[in-house]
């Protein structure tokens, strides 16, 4: 790993500032953290420390304040005028100076994305080193199911400083990020109030795992070691999309996967995780859907040359994944972008044609074609979209009581 200024991994932020293009969705951290340095005064080391082959020590941890700021874990930093920003610390260590520093990849918030809502972050490629003085204290960054966990059992003074992340900006593009594969993630303290608890990624087969199995077939496994399969999210804000994955190894009721477009933060390769072999699917709201589908299937055939009408049930190629959805409206002129409607997540998106594919429901072993529903109703889609982005937008700028 490496370490210092000009040495990262990733370019710091501060030396990009001249060179980096503009992006409305890649927006800069202030760059002047370092000048607050003020290198480590009041902070002590915690635990054992080891020596890399540049010859600095790393410590898992260090003591500032009473609070414990540790390796993988969520923090705040400390910007001009008082403003924070939230960090996730890849490393702590001393320089050859003594100076203990910390390396930190930086979250965008909407003070440097418009167009999100305050309470969402999301995580970034750019990583630097700073001060351990520059950190305020923890912060709280959770998924959308763990946040709205969060938000039914805390005090909204507590709420107000805890984050949302299910999205990463890489490439000047945003996609989807599995914020619960951190490490560390379910260390956070908010956890130990939090019900269902988090289980730990390290686990191969979790002890409950039982709980999320409901519904399920009791019959065996369908699927492989080897095989490629598409499995369905049920996570809220990756409602109704299929990851594409491989099977590493396959028990009765539970498969080992890994993500074929979805890779670690820090480049570490793509994610893995035990799933639920034989889960049914939730009805989807628009009951095109076949009755009792599994969220597992095989990668489902192309369709290169499909003709798309109003009605059609489509699969849309979009943050890494393939969305369930509708088309509800055809193009015009010669651009070749449909509208589609995403069910899952309740949101329309134009969609290029070479995006597309035709959806199919995988039932007894075999693809069903799914019946279009040419009448639907527009408008009405349209209006629940405006009323659940109406009520978001109040939710934001409503005052804290």
């Amino acid at each position: 790993m490496s370490h210092g200024g000009a040495s990262l991994d990733f370019p710091s932020i501060a030396q990009n500032d001249k060179t980096r293009e503009s992006s409305e969705l890649e927006s800069d951290v202030p760059n002047n953290i370092q000048s607050q340095m003020i290198h480590g005064q009041n902070c002590i080391w915690s635990g054992e420390s080891s020596v890399c082959s540049k010859k600095l020590k790393h410590y898992p941890a260090f003591i500032r304040d009473g609070t414990t700021v540790a390796v993988h874990s969520f923090a705040l930093i400390k910007g001009e005028e008082e403003n924070q920003h939230i960090g996730y610390v890849e490393d702590l260590y001393e320089d050859y100076s003594g100076h203990k520093m910390v390396k930190v990849r930086w979250f965008n918030s909407s003070e440097e994305v418009g167009g999100i809502p305050s309470h969402e972050v999301m995580i970034t490629p750019h990583v630097e080193v700073v001060s351990a003085e520059c950190i305020g204290g923890l912060a709280t960054v959770l998924t959308p199911k763990h946040y709205q966990q969060c938000l039914a059992v805390v005090s909204q003074d507590f709420s107000d400083g805890v984050y949302m992340c299910s999205r990463q900006i890489k490439n000047n593009k945003v996609s989807s990020f599995p914020l619960c594969k951190l490490r560390g993630y379910s260390n956070q303290t908010i956890f130990s109030i939090l019900n269902p608890p988090v289980i730990p990624s390290n686990e191969e087969v979790p002890s409950s795992f039982e709980q999320k199995l409901k519904g399920v077939d009791d019959g065996r496994c369908c699927f492989g070691a080897g095989e490629e399969i598409e499995v369905l999210s049920c996570d809220s804000g990756l409602r109704g999309c299929w990851h594409r994955c491989k099977i590493l190894k396959a028990k009765k009721k539970h498969l080992k996967v890994v993500y074929v477009d979805v890779e670690h933060v820090d480049g570490l390769g793509n994610i893995e995780e035990w799933i639920a072999a034989c889960r049914v699917a939730d009805p989807d709201k628009l009951g095109m859907r076949y009755l009792g589908r599994h969220t597992i299937r095989p990668w489902a055939p192309s369709c290169s040359n499909a003709c798309f009408s109003i009605g059609d049930a489509v699969d849309a190629w979009w943050c890494n994944a393939w969305w369930e959805g509708v088309v509800v409206a055809t193009p015009i002129l010669a651009i070749d972008t449909f509208c589609v409607y995403f069910p899952g997540e309740n949101r329309f998106e134009d969609c290029e044609k070479k995006n597309l594919r035709c959806s199919k429901d995988w039932v007894g072993n075999k693809w069903l074609e799914i019946q279009p529903k040419p009448n639907i109703d527009v408008l009405n889609l349209q209006t629940t979209v405006d009323t659940q982005a109406l009520a978001s937008s109040q939710k934001e700028e409503a005052p804290a009581k």
